[in-house]
């Protein structure tokens, strides 16, 4: 079954984790790239603690508009055990990641992704919007840091070939404050 679906989404940099994280629903991610090029291929491999199982697919994201990373075409591809094994001896780029399931006013609910690995002390936080009105009308809560949607390095594909310090860095180099 392939899935496809446009996401509007902001990105933010996190100024302060919720002090009630271990409330949320949260799965564990690892995630690669067969490129070193910017490539809009990916596969994932989600687990799902509540099921007890885990989720395999195969990617296709592409930015809807060139230079606005808040809008992408997404097609998602299921795919089997076996096959994310075959396939991930193929990647080049890689990142593991928490991502924590937070909800928010008006029945939205951000993705709060905490990095590990190469990025550990890194966490960003995404919202998903059903259209650009409801993107514009949001009101990030206060334990949302600065808006980093437009910004190269908050793309999981970049960061999939950084560390905590070099990006830590690029937020620096740019004046961009929590």
């Amino acid at each position: 079954l392939l899935i496809f679906m446009l996401e509007i989404e902001r990105t933010y940099l996190v100024k302060k984790l919720p002090a009630d994280l271990g409330s949320f629903e949260k799965n564990e991610i690892k995630q690669g790239w067969f490129s070193e090029l910017p490539s809009p291929l990916r596969i994932r491999q989600t687990d799902l603690p509540e099921q007890a199982g885990a989720r395999f697919e195969l990617t296709k994201k592409l930015v809807k508009n060139p230079g606005d990373f808040s809008a992408y075409e997404e097609t998602n591809l299921p795919i089997k055990a076996e096959e994310f094994e075959r396939l991930w001896s193929h990647v080049v780029r890689s990142l593991v990641k928490t991502r924590y399931l937070v909800p928010l006013e008006a029945g939205l609910r951000s993705e709060l992704d905490v990095f590990h690995g190469k990025l550990e002390g890194l966490a960003f936080v995404e919202v998903e919007f059903e259209s650009r009105e409801q993107m514009t009308a949001f009101q990030a809560p206060s334990w949302f840091g600065a808006d980093v949607t437009v910004e190269e390095f908050s793309a999981n594909w970049f960061l999939a070939n950084s560390s905590y310090e070099e990006i830590r860095d690029l937020i620096s180099a740019k004046g961009i404050t929590h």
